[in-house]
């Protein structure tokens, strides 16, 4: 659609500017010139009649992985894999057509979901099975464990990083970590062609499932070379006006002096693309057992996970953000990281120029008591992800690696949000899905854990959007940005089904960039 004017009518219109008690609505709403003209209804080059349908705004996922959603498109998801067997005839057929010597790259995979005596990674011996002329990687679900095959630990230059791949016997079991992670990340990083077409596959993904707004997460890696693929990827889709939704990111803190030396403040750019700050990792993940925890993992007796980084680098990163009012999103899971994380937080404060530096805790799943409450009075984002609750039923994964207390106590959404913490939610691309993390985040399995609808898709929307610095999205007001998403159905009257409500259409800047096959929208003009 290229007009400059929509209306769409006949439906129901959530703003999402009240409070979650008073949940204004509305009969149909315009969109002109990019933004929210009226909500009273009006003319316009094109109506859409909503036939009941539901209208929100636009989904801002807080934090995630374009690249990983692209290249998973691309090369080879095994998100949906059952067992085993399904994620290595994936990886076999991937191999079936790729020239000999070439990677074979696999993402996704979540061994705690596959049948009993099938939990645990993938192995080195597996992979060798099905190929043996490729060098083959399949990143964990959380991105902080792969497994190999021979050729690929052959191709990988592992030196120095030797306690991260994980042994037995003596012999490396195919599975690596952490910083290991990154070396393969390196050595499989795609090149300027590769990156433009997986944004593209990401972006468009993004839409299909109503985001408007995405911001992107550097990874545990970035390549050495001069210039990040990705980064130039960004930067000529936006250059040819070729995103079809709004994308903010955070930089690797490999590459955070330079941004630093350009003194470049979070939100630089437009409101199609912009730069937001500094992505750093502070601890490792529980699915690949380096959190960094008070305690240790109830699977792995002795081990209580590792920090990523340590705490001088830190805080010169820190230091160098606050001097150009950048903000920092932080990786930070266990007990332990957060701590470090909220200390080297509160030294830095006071060195911003401006009062409202959006500081942020990526996942923040194991935060106790004192260090919500603590989040709350130094005004630290929880930047968090209500689609990790899929592994906290009796029996999960949190049950598994932590222990019965955990279960009941990791990514307490309610607390945070009672504590008086700020929530942006989003979905680290597992899955890649807002829908899906809202329905996680209304029907969790423990009070604390559990938000109202409103509550979640305000944390969804609105959330994200301060997250950002992008206050003109996250509502549907007269003047903000013209960012919609339409539903089949209203969540408000299905909160237990949440997960089989389907996009519609989706609008940025007044535009559908996305429209279901067969909407059944009547349209006029």
């Amino acid at each position: 659609m290229n007009g400059d004017s929509l209306a769409l009518s006949g439906g129901t219109v959530y703003t999402l500017a009240g409070s979650p008690t008073e949940e204004p609505t509305a009969d149909g709403i315009v969109f002109r010139d990019g933004r929210v003209a009226d909500l009273a209804g009006g003319t316009a080059e094109r109506t859409i009649d909503l036939e009941g349908r539901t209208v929100l705004p636009g989904f801002v996922d807080a934090h995630a992985h374009l690249p990983w959603v692209g290249i998973a498109l691309h090369e080879t998801d095994l998100s949906a894999a059952d067992d085993r067997e399904e994620a290595l005839a994936a990886l076999a057929e991937n191999a079936a057509d790729t020239a000999a010597g070439d990677w074979v790259l696999g993402f996704g995979y979540d061994e705690s979901t596959w049948p009993a005596g099938q939990d645990d990674p993938l192995t080195r011996g597996e992979l060798d099975g099905v190929s043996e002329t490729h060098p083959i990687a399949a990143k964990r679900v959380d991105g902080h464990a792969v497994s190999l095959n021979a050729t690929g630990l052959e191709r990988v230059d592992l030196d120095g990083v030797d306690d991260d791949v994980r042994r037995e016997g003596g012999e490396a079991t195919g599975v690596v970590v952490e910083d290991a992670v990154i070396r393969v990340t390196e050595a499989t990083y795609p090149d300027r062609g590769k990156a433009r077409t997986v944004l593209e596959k990401g972006a468009r993904r993004a839409a299909e499932l109503g985001i408007t707004t995405v911001y992107d997460m550097a990874g545990m890696a970035t390549p050495n070379e001069p210039g990040d693929p990705f980064h130039a990827a960004l930067f000529s889709a936006w250059r040819e006006d070729a995103l079809p939704v709004r994308v903010g990111y955070y930089v690797h803190i490999d590459r955070g002096d330079a941004l630093a030396d350009l003194e470049i403040a979070s939100g630089f750019g437009d409101d199609r693309l912009s730069i937001l700050g500094l992505k750093v990792f502070s601890d490792g993940s529980i699915g690949a057992q380096s959190a960094k925890l008070d305690g240790e993992f109830a699977d792995d007796p002795g081990n209580d996970g590792q920090f990523v980084i340590d705490r001088d680098r830190l805080r010169e990163a820190f230091a160098a953000a606050a001097r150009a009012n950048q903000s920092i999103a932080t990786h930070a899971i266990g007990t332990e990281a957060i701590e470090v994380v909220l200390d080297a937080y509160e030294e830095v404060l006071p060195a911003y120029e401006t009062d409202d530096p959006r500081l942020r805790i990526e996942h923040a799943e194991l935060a106790t008591d004192d260090q919500i409450e603590r989040m709350a009075e130094l005004d630290v984002i929880a930047s968090m992800q209500p689609n990790f609750l899929q592994w906290s039923a009796p029996g999960g994964l949190y049950e598994a690696r932590l222990g019965e207390r955990w279960r009941r106590e990791n990514n307490r959404l309610r607390r945070m949000h009672e504590a008086g913490v700020r929530l942006a939610l989003g979905s680290d691309t597992m899955p890649f899905g807002p829908l899906y993390g809202i329905h996680h985040a209304v029907n969790a399995p423990h009070d604390a854990q559990r938000l109202s609808v409103g509550e979640a898709l305000r944390a969804y929307t609105r959330g994200g959007a301060y997250a950002g610095f992008a206050d003109e999205r996250g509502s549907l007001e007269p003047g903000k940005l013209a960012d919609a998403v339409v539903l089949d159905r209203d969540p408000f009257e299905h909160p237990e089904e949440i997960d089989e409500i389907e996009v519609v259409a989706t609008v940025v800047g007044g535009e559908i960039v996305y429209e279901a096959p067969d909407p059944g929208l009547e349209t006029t003009g």
